[in-house]
Parts: C-alpha cells; structure tokens; sequence
C-alpha cells in the first residue's frame, strides 16, 4: 500500500539530521517512527486505516509534522503525539513520556479538591444497610489483585450475608483481568462465554511479551506464566500473521464454582464513560449473569485492541503504548465504536454531590424503592 503517506515518512527520514539538536526535530524523529511502526505491530492500525482512508492520515501526519517541528519542548511534543496517535484509535494507543519504567507505574488518583489528599485506588467494601453493601473498585490495575482477594476472602461473612450489592466501577481505567477474577465466582450464574483475542505475531510484538512481566507484575508467577503461553503461541505462525490466544480455539465456555457461602441476589454495577479495557471487559463478563444489572452510562469503548506493549521510540524519552491483541468478537460485536451501554440509563450527574447520590438512589432501588431522583 504504496502512497504519499509512506512517501512522507521516507523524504522526511532522508532529509532528518542524523543528531536532532532543538526540540522541534527531536519530535519529528520520534513522529516519523511512529506510522510503519503502528502498521506493521499494531493490531487495528491496519483496519483503522481501511475504515479512514489514505486521505485522512496522510492529512493527520502532515499537519502533525508541522506542530512537531515547531514544538518548543518534550512537554509540547509529547501533547502532539499523543494527539496524532488519537487519530488512529480514541482508547489503547498512546505516546508517553519518559522510560518504560515509569510509563509501566499505575496513574496516580487525583484529589478532587486541590491540597487534599488522592483517594486510594485499592478495592474497598462498606456495608449500607442490612441488606445492601456497596464494592467501590477504582481500577484493576495487577498491583490491586492481592487486595481485591483479600477483601473478598477477608469479608466472606459480610459479603454472604447481604442480598443487594453494589459495585462501583465509575472511572476505573482497566488493568488486569486477573484482578477482577475473584469476584466473578460471587455474581456469575455458573458459565461463562468468553470470546478470546488473538495475538498479532511479529518480532517487536514477542519482544513487548517478554519485558511485560518485569515491568507490570515482577516476581509474579501468574503473569510469567500467562507470558510464556504468549510467546509460545504468538511462533506458531509466521510473523505477520494472528494465533488465537488459547490453542481451543477463541470461544471458551467456563464453569465457575460459586463460593461456599450465599451470592447476592441483586447486583447492580455503576458504569460511566471512564470505565475502560479491562473494566470493560469485567463488564461483557458480569452482565451473563441472570442477578446483574448495569446501571449508569456507556462505557468508554477501548476493548477490540488490547494487551498494550511499549515500544521506545527514537529519543529513548518517550514510549509508543500499542495493541498487541484483537477481540474475536470483532467485527461483529465492536465495543469501541460506543462503549458498552446500560441496562438502565441515568444521565451524567452535574457535580460531585449528584455523583454520590446515585448510589443512594441505586440502594433504594434494590430495597424496593425507585431509582427517582430526590425531590421528582
């Protein structure tokens, strides 16, 4: 697929100085580097470009040159990277300053009010009545998976003995799938389908596979084993080529055994627009259950491109955040394109106040009451 857009990127490399010296040519270095790349490696940069056209990212990378090359500094790069790359995919691709140690750190949660101190993003549990207790999970990032089986194993008793459960995953950006895993056996109705994902084998791809562990999770047994499968399925085809994720096959039916004591009856899962990739995913799993409801808004659509891999990019001072996996699901069942909607719909809250009310009014409703707003 031969055009002006590769065109671009080679006069641009031939023309490039063989040390950047100002800020500006440093981001074009970095700029360049990132279209072949995203092409060869990234599992829905083919298909974007198909669905989009040569037209628009030969558009996208010529006024993107044009802002690196006048980029002031790394700070004023790095925004302009970011926003080309948000013109292949919205969620699941991204340019991130500095090593791919700390690009690899969870977010930090930030305060709501300047000068105070960031909430915790470790899973926690508070009981609201006799009969209703809420779960707010902040994120599923791997450092989180301790905590979220501790807490379920910790408050067994508590959690058997209340019918109505709340599960708080507004603005939960993701993480691991592992995380979550434990709480699944407490609200699933028994099986579940899985879908899979295949992997997009080439040697860059293989590469990321093998540095994720140490970077995410190191020591962790269950991530190096997860890793080596990867590997091992991702050399069965030639490089370019896909292999499923699992040598059954991509569709999978899981018995899961359910907890020694009672599972909730109700469960209602407060969504919105943050809640991304693997919450998402959390999502597609919690809603096979017949006791499940998802109440709120649509998710924020970054699950058809997964297993993000770090790439460096030229000036080793910023990494390229890439798919390294497609969903089965696709093209047939896409979440990116709106997110995963609601069973039942509540508008956006206006302010913080009205956010924390949707959990009064969430409660109400699995006690028997209305999910009405105060005062309507």
């Amino acid at each position: 697929m031969k055009s002006s857009f590769f065109a671009l990127a080679a006069l641009m490399a031939a023309g490039g100085q063989a040390a950047a010296a100002t800020p500006g040519e440093i981001c074009v270095q970095d700029l360049r580097a990132i279209p072949s790349f995203l092409l060869e490696n990234d599992t829905g940069a083919r298909q974007h470009l198909a669905q989009k056209g040569q037209a628009y990212f030969d558009l996208a990378l010529a006024t993107a040159t044009t802002a690196a090359a006048g980029a002031a500094d790394s700070k004023a790069c790095d925004a302009i990277l970011e926003n080309y790359v948000g013109m292949w995919r919205k969620g699941h691709l991204h340019v991130k300053p500095g090593s791919a140690q700390d690009v690899a750190k969870p977010s930090p949660a930030q305060p709501a009010v300047a000068g105070q101190a960031a909430p915790s993003k470790e899973p926690s549990l508070q009981v609201l009545s006799e009969t209703t207790l809420l779960l707010t999970l902040p994120s599923f990032h791997g450092r989180y998976r301790t905590a979220m089986a501790t807490l379920l194993d910790t408050h067994q008793t508590t959690l058997a003995s209340h019918s109505n459960w709340i599960l708080d995953v507004r603005s939960n950006g993701g993480g691991s799938d592992a995380t979550y895993a434990p709480l699944l056996q407490w609200i699933s109705s028994g099986e579940m389908l899985n879908m899979g994902a295949e992997w997009l084998s080439t040697p860059a791809n293989i590469d990321g596979q093998e540095k994720v562990c140490p970077l995410l999770a190191p020591g962790d047994q269950n991530c190096a084993a997860f890793s080596v499968q990867a590997v091992a399925q991702m050399r069965t085809v030639k490089p370019g080529d896909y292999a499923p994720q699992n040598d059954g096959g991509v569709i999978s039916y899981t018995r899961l055994s359910p907890p020694e004591l009672h599972q909730p009856a109700r469960v209602a899962v407060l969504i919105d627009k943050a809640c991304a990739s693997s919450c998402e995913e959390f999502l597609l799993a919690a809603r096979q259950s017949f006791h499940v409801k998802l109440v709120g808004r649509n998710s924020y659509g970054a699950l058809d491109y997964s297993n993000l891999r770090l790439h460096a990019l030229p000036s080793g001072v910023r990494q390229l955040q890439y798919a390294t996996s497609r969903s089965a699901r696709l093209p047939t069942l896409q979440v990116d394109l709106g997110g995963i909607m609601p069973d039942i719909y509540l508008p956006p809250p206006k302010d913080d106040a009205a956010r924390a009310q949707e959990i009064v009014r969430v409660q109400r409703w699995l006690e028997g009451g209305s999910l009405r707003p105060a005062g309507i």
